[in-house]
């Protein structure tokens, strides 16, 4: 339960966020670019599950986690670096509130962030490619949430903003790019040996990886990997959900549990 200081703070952090210059350039260029692809889906004549779609996954994969990463890298580090955050905690706010309340405003400005590009993408799109494209929505949001609470962890772990800064990118350059091209490694080096269940359990445990299994599901049906060869099966959507679900919740209680074992100077 966050109280009136808390929730004092959900509001001022989404209200700091939406004028942050960096978020708002990413959202913009990440907003111009979902609508350049809708357009281009749209002109193509072709169907949004086959065109638009797979491309704004793509696209939201790798802008959204670096959106969410900026908006909270420096959410409790950056208050430690002012010398704010000892005047913050003599407040009636506990720490793991004040981790809650960092996180949920900062995620509404993400969530304002994502409604505007994929509503701009969506806008563009019009008539049955719109309904496909809203399916990006949720899952995306989810995306966001997750990275979000990813860099509120490192905020909490981390004494300066610039070693929170090289941390995020160093994360988001692992997930986002590394993690996929380490599996292919992992198959080469077995010699195609290791069962395909492990390595989509393997692609589960990535965040991106979950989102773009997901997406496949919505976007093509259940059947997709077996028309792409494949054997594994999509995760099922409760376990989609419990997976989004931990990332967050243990993500957060790690952030209030370093928080709460360090000396903050009052």
């Amino acid at each position: 339960m966050i109280g009136p200081v808390g929730r004092a703070l959900v509001w001022y952090e989404f209200i700091e966020r939406v004028r942050d210059r960096w978020v708002i350039v990413i959202s913009v260029l990440f907003a111009g670019l979902a609508s350049a692809v809708s357009l281009y889906g749209k002109s193509a004549g072709g169907n949004a599950a086959t065109l638009a779609g797979p491309s704004l996954v793509t696209l939201a994969s790798l802008f959204i986690p670096l959106v969410a990463l900026v908006l909270s890298h420096d959410a409790i580090v950056g208050e430690r670096e002012r010398n704010t955050l000892g005047l913050l905690l003599s407040l009636p706010v506990g720490r793991f509130e004040v981790v809650a309340a960092k996180f949920l405003g900062r995620g509404l400005a993400l969530v304002l962030s994502i409604a505007l590009g994929l509503g701009a993408a969506i806008a563009v799109a019009g008539g049955e490619q719109a309904g496909v494209l809203a399916k990006l929505l949720v899952p995306t949001l989810l995306l966001g949430l997750v990275f979000l609470s990813l860099g509120v962890l490192v905020s909490s772990l981390t004494s300066r903003t610039v070693v929170a800064a090289s941390t995020v990118i160093v994360l988001w350059f692992g997930l986002v790019f590394f993690y996929d091209l380490l599996l292919l490694a992992l198959l080469v080096i077995t010699d195609g040996d290791i069962g395909v269940d492990t390595i989509a359990h393997l692609v589960e445990g990535n965040p991106t990886g979950l989102y773009r299994l997901e997406m496949m599901e919505r976007l093509a049906g259940g059947k997709s990997l077996e028309t792409l060869g494949g054997q594994a099966e999509l995760p099922t959507p409760l376990r989609t959900g419990i997976t989004w679900l931990t990332w967050i919740v243990v993500s957060l209680l790690l952030s209030g549990w370093a928080l709460a074992r360090r000396q903050v100077a009052r």
